[in-house]
């Protein structure tokens, strides 16, 4: 450290010295002792009583002092009444959406208390299996399965709404019909080949082959139903008891 260094850092001391210094004459002649914290009010007045604040009921203005609010909504952009909604039910909440579904099967086990529907919920074009007490899904959540019955299910809506959908029939067979039987056709002759333009004799020879395969066809099916009469003449008839 040069001398030049030495000596300010020596001046800095002393200022910092000079100010202890002048601190300590200020503090022992006496200035700031007259300030001291200020006691809290509440101590002073000592604890409020238990319970008084609930001891004074409160009472609201009557309804007709917010005529004016009602008629004039803060939260509308022209202050005026919104229009009453003819969709909406009497508390306020819109009428639930008109019940667009099917139902194509029931499930009912008494014995171990089991009701299912089967539907197909036609607004999502979606097959649906609901328990009794279980809502539909999406647009129709407000309608509740209540009962299931064998050819028929009842709804429930949030607006206390009843609909009893029943069974579609249309594609149901009867339990007790036979079978459909698809009609056995004959089978038919394989189709002649194509004979070659200009060659009179190859076409005057696949239409003869084609005649004699038609006529053999013929004599087949005759002799064919002429066995079946014979073999129902011959066969004897049932004793009588």
């Amino acid at each position: 450290m040069n001398v030049k260094s030495a000596r300010l850092t020596t001046q800095g001391l002393a200022v910092v010295c000079g100010l202890l210094l002048l601190f300590v004459i200020v503090q022992y002649a006496g200035y700031g002792r007259g300030y001291r914290w200020t006691p809290d009010v509440a101590d002073e007045a000592g604890p409020a009583p238990v319970g008084a604040i609930d001891s004074k009921p409160v009472s609201l203005p009557p309804a007709s002092a917010f005529a004016e609010i009602e008629m004039h909504p803060l939260f509308n952009e022209d202050r005026k009444p919104t229009p009453f909604d003819a969709s909406d039910s009497g508390d306020g909440t819109p009428a639930p959406s008109p019940l667009n579904i099917a139902l194509t099967g029931v499930l009912l086990d008494d014995a171990h208390n089991v009701r299912v529907a089967m539907l197909q919920d036609k607004t999502r074009n979606q097959a649906v299996a609901l328990k009794v007490g279980m809502p539909l899904e999406g647009d129709q959540a407000a309608w509740t399965l209540i009962e299931v019955k064998p050819r028929s299910v009842v709804f429930r809506s949030a607006a206390n709404e009843t609909s009893e959908i029943e069974l579609e029939t249309s594609l149901v067979q009867p339990p007790n019909a036979p079978p459909a039987r698809t009609p056995v056709r004959p089978p038919m002759p394989p189709p002649a080949k194509a004979p070659v333009a200009g060659n009179k004799q190859t076409e005057q020879a696949a239409g003869s082959d084609l005649a004699r395969r038609i006529e053999d066809r013929r004599k087949q099916m005759r002799e064919d139903a002429e066995r079946l009469r014979n073999v129902g003449a011959e066969k004897p008839a049932s004793p009588k008891k």
